[in-house]
C-alpha cells in the first residue's frame, strides 16, 4: 500500500501564468516520441529544454532552504545534491507512462538529503511536515514505510514553487530524503 500525504494548509493563489502550460509541455513530450518531423522534433526538444532549464532556480532557492532547516536542528546531512531529469530518463519514463505527458511529470527538477541515520531521517520527515513551507506542499509517497516492490527506501516529498517571476512560478520540484542505507 502506497501513503500519500496530502497538504491541508491554504496559501496566497498565484495571480500570474506559467511560462508553458502543462498541455503545452505535455504536447512537446509527445511530439518528442512519435514524430518524424526533425523539425518539429528540434521545436519539441528546445521547448523542453527550455522548460528543463526553468527548474534550475527553483531548485537552488529550495536547496538552500534545505540547508538552512538542517542547520537549524543540528542535522549533519551526508549529501545534499540536486539535478535536473536528463533527456533520456525523460523519455523513458514517457515510454513507460504514455499517459502521464511531460506536463504530469513531477521530478523534472530534483534534490535529495542523504542522512546519516533512521533517526536523523524521522526528525527531517517530521521537521518538513510540521513546518508552514514557502512552497505549496502538493504530496509526499513514504517508501521507508512502505517500500517499493525493488526494496527502494526513501520519502519523496513534491512541491509547486511559489514565485514573482512566472517562469519559475509553480513549477514542480521533488525533494527525495533517504538514510545512507537505503537503497
Amino acid at each position: 500500500m502506497l501513503l500519500i500525504r496530502y497538504c491541508t494548509y491554504t496559501q496566497n493563489v498565484s495571480r500570474h501564468f506559467m511560462k508553458y502550460s502543462r498541455k503545452q509541455i505535455s504536447k512537446a513530450g509527445n511530439t518528442l516520441l512519435t514524430s518524424k518531423s526533425e523539425e518539429e522534433i528540434n521545436d519539441a526538444l528546445n521547448l523542453i529544454n527550455d522548460w528543463r532549464t526553468s527548474h534550475l532556480q527553483p531548485l537552488k532557492v529550495m536547496k538552500r532552504r534545505l540547508v538552512k532547516l538542517l542547520e537549524n536542528n543540528k542535522i549533519s546531512p551526508i549529501l545534499i545534491s540536486q539535478r535536473l531529469k536528463r533527456l533520456t530518463s525523460i523519455e523513458y519514463k514517457l515510454d513507460l507512462n504514455p499517459q502521464m505527458g511531460l506536463g504530469g511529470m513531477q521530478d523534472v527538477g530534483g534534490y535529495r538529503a542523504v542522512l546519516k541515520d533512521v533517526k536523523d531521517l524521522y526528525k527531517l520527515k517530521n521537521i518538513l511536515e510540521s513546518t508552514n513551507h514557502y512552497n505549496r506542499f502538493e504530496k509526499c509517497n513514504d517508501y521507508v514505510e512502505n517500500p517499493k516492490t525493488s526494496g527502494y527506501r526513501s520519502i519523496h516529498y513534491i512541491y509547486k514553487y511559489s514565485s514573482k517571476v512566472s517562469e519559475y512560478d509553480q513549477l514542480k520540484v521533488e525533494l527525495q530524503i533517504k538514510n545512507k542505507t537505503s537503497t
